[in-house]
């Protein structure tokens, strides 16, 4: 293969990976993005398959369906913990349990730690691989 067939198909596989990596990025603002470079790199990850590339579309689909699974079950979580608080206080006459009060107290910080943990996991992941893709080597 020449060199310009070569450089053609490395910007093919390139460019759509840099440009689901920026979706990513700016997802957190909207979630809708991430679903647009999520299904750039399935249609992509075929091709690249064998390539420096193949690394970088298996990361984004990785980061992509951990975030969307970590996120609803914490969804969960939390529909269940403020449903039940909310119940308790419709039933106690809006005077719940201490113990209920306390533990809803120390569930939100390790929530909002959790949280803080998949954001920087999240970015990491996604802003290493940008940079590995900029560079032109394997996540």
């Amino acid at each position: 293969m020449s060199d310009a067939a070569a450089r053609m198909d490395e910007d093919g596989l390139r460019v759509p990976a840099l440009i689901a990596y920026g979706l990513y990025l700016i997802a957190p603002l909207n979630g809708a993005t991430a679903i647009a470079g999520v299904i750039l790199a399935y249609i992509k990850r075929g091709e690249a398959r064998g390539t420096v590339w193949e690394s970088h579309y298996r990361n984004l689909i990785r980061v992509f369906w951990i975030s969307l699974i970590v996120l609803a079950i914490a969804f969960g979580i939390v529909i269940e913990a403020f449903g039940g608080m909310i119940f308790t206080l419709v039933t106690t006459d809006g005077n719940p349990p201490p113990a209920m009060v306390g533990s809803l107290f120390l569930f939100l910080p390790a929530l909002w730690m959790g949280g803080l943990f998949l954001t920087v996991w999240y970015y990491y992941r996604t802003v290493r691989g940008f940079i590995r893709a900029i560079d032109g080597k394997a996540y």
